[in-house]
């Protein structure tokens, strides 16, 4: 599994949290159990674990952030897979070292790949005005 693989599984784990309505950290815990918790190796673990820790305790600055930059939206107005995409990739471009070109074309890419037909350019609008 690579880095991408790592940031899909990521997304996954958000989108259930989100729409389960559950912490993070427990939606995390549970998915380390499961059959595709098994197949990620340390690396891609130690990713996760490092970003859902760090979502889970800077989501009030991720949402306040996010609620500054979307003009026009609330972050409860947009859909499931726009929100956990947004906040894996505002955590990461505030909070971590990651290139800002990676995160947001992965992102970018999860949401062509999850989102609707316009998911990626409203994404992108908004990951534009957070850089």
């Amino acid at each position: 599994m690579s880095r991408r693989a790592a940031r899909e599984e990521l997304f996954k784990i958000i989108f259930e949290a989100e729409i389960k309505e559950e912490s993070l950290v427990d939606i995390y815990s549970n998915y380390l159990t499961r059959e595709e918790g098994k197949k990620i190796n340390e690396k891609e673990r130690e990713f996760i674990e490092k970003n859902v820790k760090g979502i889970e305790e800077y989501n009030e600055e991720i949402l306040n952030e996010l609620s500054l930059k979307m003009e026009g939206w609330s972050y409860d107005r947009i859909g499931v897979v726009e929100r956990a995409l947004l906040k894996s990739a505002v955590y990461e471009l505030m909070f971590e070292k990651t290139p800002k070109e990676i995160v947001i074309n992965e992102i970018i890419e999860l949401a062509k790949k999850y989102g609707d037909a316009k998911s990626y350019e409203f994404l992108n609008g908004v990951l534009a005005k957070i850089l």
